[in-house]
């Protein structure tokens, strides 16, 4: 598979799994709602496991593209991006709710609308230098 269309398909798996959670947590209004009941609790071990196949697609794309390929997309603290799947693969145990919802109800909405950014410019040819083969 050639790096873009590696890339177009890691970013389009990415927007998917973002859909899925805003859906599947949309009746999560406040932290204590994934800790109440048991459903509540499926819903936040979704969330987490969500957010790192996501952030797990960022790193591939930097993996295969470099950093500089996130620059121009600055409304997203990639940084933290990368961060945030090492800690949900590495420290699951010390997440919390409020983390995950904070997540979920902040961060994840900008992160789709960048990345429906990215995949615009990936169509358009503005990011063919990243990946040249």
């Amino acid at each position: 598979m050639f790096k873009k269309e590696r890339v177009s398909s890691l970013l389009d798996a990415a927007v998917k799994e973002m859909n899925l959670l805003l859906e599947m947590s949309k009746d999560i209004n406040k932290p204590e709602d994934f800790v109440s009941s048991t459903s509540g609790m499926i819903v936040f071990r979704a969330c987490g496991m969500s957010i790192q196949y996501i952030t797990e697609s960022f790193v591939k794309i930097r993996n295969l593209c470099g950093n500089d390929f996130f620059k121009p997309y600055k409304s997203v603290p990639w940084t933290s991006v990368f961060g945030m799947r090492n800690f949900l693969s590495h420290e699951y145990g010390d997440v919390d709710a409020e983390g995950i919802f904070n997540t979920v109800k902040t961060n994840i909405p900008e992160l789709l609308q960048a990345s429906e950014t990215i995949r615009q410019d990936l169509e358009n040819g503005k990011l063919d230098s990243f990946y040249q083969e």
